[in-house]
């Protein structure tokens, strides 16, 4: 005799009761143990990004059950554009955008510096010079570091070009006495005549960060911690051999030209931490200048340090 569907029922709701019954506190199924959380996080075609690139090649996050999906941009409005739209969790920014960022709605939290270098390019001599015109972006690190790389020798007419391949053109042919670029693209520019110059403990705290939503703070925590301790540990790597930073830039930056593998000048990669409250203090102000709007902030209302063990 077939048994009645009610009857069948009744037998797969006692089965279930009693696999549940069985399971210790806290055992997850096997393929919930298996199902790695996954991080997207938005890169820029910058030194920075060494470390993390690193990490993945080296499977640091993967170890960890962490999937993590590290995407390149070489737009900062794209960059944007994918952070709200939900493409990425977080992404590589600065101190100056975080905080005009502060201002809309959609809201971000630094959690990590990173380690970038920005050395200035001269067509010739600036020595001599009363008055150097110099390429920069106007709501950015670059203006920031302008004023302290210069403005204390020389009058600076200021040049707004935002498109970093627009401004190197402007540098090359003579339009533009200076410009200031990141590396590695700084050294494409040496490499066709300019002089590179590096302006050695300048800043005195590092403007690049790496900020996440909200929502990815609050929903993936492990994946995030795993994400800052791979960072750690790539960076002790670097630190250990620089040459893995230029090998893994080579192998993930694309069009990056061979001859400028061993000339590209790399910062000195720091342990896991954020900006001090003095430092960001200092941006806010800045940034206040600059944009003419008052950023009633605090370091607090910016950075999130629990990914790194500190506040």
């Amino acid at each position: 005799m077939r048994a009645r569907p009610r009857t069948l029922l009744m037998l797969v709701l006692m089965m279930s009761a009693l696999f549940l019954g069985c399971r210790k506190p806290g055992q997850t199924d096997a393929m919930e143990q298996q199902t790695p959380q996954k991080l997207i996080v938005g890169m820029m075609s910058a030194v920075d990004s060494a470390p993390f690139y690193l990490a993945l090649k080296r499977g640091y996050y993967a170890v960890e059950g962490v999937e993590v999906e590290l995407i390149l941009f070489t737009n900062g409005q794209h960059r944007q554009t994918a952070l709200q739209t939900g493409q990425v969790d977080g992404a590589m920014t600065d101190l100056v955008a975080l905080i005009t960022q502060s201002a809309s709605d959609f809201h971000l939290m630094g959690t990590l510096s990173t380690d970038g270098d920005f050395p200035l390019l001269a067509n010739g001599t600036l020595e001599g010079k009363d008055q150097i015109s110099v390429g920069t972006m106007e709501i950015s690190v670059t203006n920031y570091l302008v004023d302290r790389y210069l403005a204390q020798d020389h009058a600076l007419r200021k040049v707004f070009i935002n498109e970093i391949p627009a401004r190197l053109e402007a540098v090359v042919s003579g339009q533009l006495d200076a410009g200031i670029f990141p590396e590695p693209f700084a050294s494409i520019g040496a490499q066709r005549g300019l002089q590179k110059i590096v302006f050695d403990g300048i800043p005195e705290e590092s403007l690049n960060i790496i900020a996440f939503t909200d929502d990815a703070i609050n929903e993936k925590r492990k994946a995030l911690q795993v994400f800052h301790d791979a960072y750690g540990r790539a960076v002790r790597d670097i630190r250990a051999d620089a040459d893995l930073a230029r090998e893994v830039m080579m192998e993930y930056i694309p069009g990056l030209p061979d001859q400028i593998r061993d000339v590209i000048h790399l910062p000195e990669y720091q342990e896991p931490r954020i900006p001090s409250e003095d430092f960001v203090a200092q941006i806010i102000s800045f940034t206040t200048d600059v944009t003419g709007k008052k950023h009633d902030l605090s370091r607090a209302d910016l950075l999130d340090g629990q990914f790194i063990g500190s506040r």
